[in-house]
């Protein structure tokens, strides 16, 4: 079928261009995102991938590419919140040059004209502060845009949510597009949390610290909803973060679905199954042990994970495993154990524990004050965690 003269335009202007993306990532993570991606130059290199001009800046990783390069960011890396798209530049002192540049710009490039839009703005050092004001004439311009280009089109309950960004600094505003949709450490796998659920970036983070791969044992002690448990599975077995969900890619009026589900059967091909399990996801909540047990055989990864309902200082790890690798535990804390008192008891007989039955074993431990680092019986090393607004640190530590 011969193609219109706008998807044309579209493949013109967006689908063949390179452009400037950003990946989001949490506080402490941005290092950790750089070295994902420079590791995976050489699939996007097999893949015809650019994937160009990488650099750490506040906040997160820039990189050039494709759009074709920004799907492949969203589905292959483990660490960032987010990836976004640059779309454009310009100075803007007054509301009048900001109402008269945003009637210029080209929404229908980059928007379906059903789209849900949600605009967020930022501001520091610029005279159009009020960022209510500046999302409001954002609004308006793609409103007005596509009711000169289109016919009325209704907002209905399947029309796509997306994301405008709007970033002023000293006047110099940049508009970008949120690529992913929801945060991406959501993997589409976890449907019922447990309390204080860890995001899977951040179990990531710490796996990758305590030296995981998949020819060692873990066991995830106190697996809660098996964050942990979950993402280690999906590390052993090459399976993409993005590989069981959504974005909002998807959606955009140059997404490929030939080339996207070309990419992802590409990354299929890498998967590679354990044979038999290696992870012991444990939890002393039977309810909470059974739903990650249905969630893990229903996402394919029953042959990786064993899950088992059992208090960890009933635990014998030779009973799971003859190998020596890495115990992993994210304790209660804060209102849910009780008094300071109780905690620093609790994480004692943590290490008392972990002194006697694992020895030779590396343990990757959530503290939610590094004071704590006191209660074991080894010295090792802290990680600082930022996670729902708490700063939280991670021992890791030999046995």
């Amino acid at each position: 079928m011969a193609k219109s003269a706008f998807e044309k335009r579209v493949k013109r202007r967006v689908a063949a261009r390179n452009h400037r993306f950003f990946a989001v990532c949490a506080p402490g993570l941005k290092r950790l995102c750089h070295r994902e991606m420079t590791s995976l130059l050489p699939m996007f290199q097999e893949l015809s991938l650019p994937l160009d001009e990488i650099s750490m800046i506040p906040g997160g990783v820039e990189f050039t590419g494709t759009v074709e390069s920004c799907r492949a960011a969203n589905l292959l890396l483990r660490s960032p919140s987010r990836v976004i798209m640059r779309i454009g530049k310009f100075k803007a002192e007054n509301f009048r040059t900001l109402k008269k540049t945003l009637s210029a710009f080209e929404w229908e490039l980059y928007l379906q004209a059903s789209a849900v839009v949600h605009c967020e703005v930022s501001t520091r050092n610029s005279r159009l502060y009020h960022k209510d004001a500046v999302a409001q004439r954002v609004h308006q311009s793609i409103m007005d845009r596509f009711d000169k280009l289109l016919p009325h089109e209704s907002v209905t309950a399947e029309s796509a949510g997306q994301t405008v960004m709007v970033r002023g600094e000293n006047d110099r505003f940049e508009i970008s597009l949120d690529s992913s949709g929801a945060l991406l450490h959501k993997r589409g796998i976890r449907t019922c949390v447990g309390v204080a659920p860890l995001r899977e970036t951040i179990a990531f983070a710490i796996l990758s610290a305590a030296g995981y791969s998949r020819e060692l044992p873990l066991i995830d002690g106190m697996c809660g909803s098996g964050s942990f448990s979950i993402e280690a599975a999906m590390m052993a077995c090459n399976i993409p973060a993005g590989y069981f969900r959504r974005f909002a890619f998807e959606h955009w009026p140059c997404f490929n679905s030939l080339g996207w589900n070309y990419l992802k059967k590409k990354a299929s091909e890498q998967i590679n199954y354990l044979k038999t399990p290696s992870i012991f996801a444990v939890d002393q909540d039977g309810t909470i042990a059974e739903e990650l047990e249905r969630r893990v055989i229903e996402h394919g990864l029953a042959s990786s994970v064993m899950v088992m309902t059992q208090d960890f200082f009933d635990l014998r790890p030779e009973i799971l495993t003859k190998d020596k690798g890495i115990v992993i535990l994210n304790p209660p804390y804060g209102k849910r154990i009780g008094s300071p008192d109780i905690t620093r008891k609790m994480f004692r007989d943590i290490g008392s524990k972990l002194a006697s039955d694992f020895k030779g074993w590396r343990a990757a431990i959530i503290l939610p004050e590094r004071n704590l680092m006191n209660s074991f019986p080894v010295s090792g090393s802290l990680i600082p965690i930022f996670h729902g607004g708490l700063e939280l640190h991670a021992a890791i530590l030999d046995f």
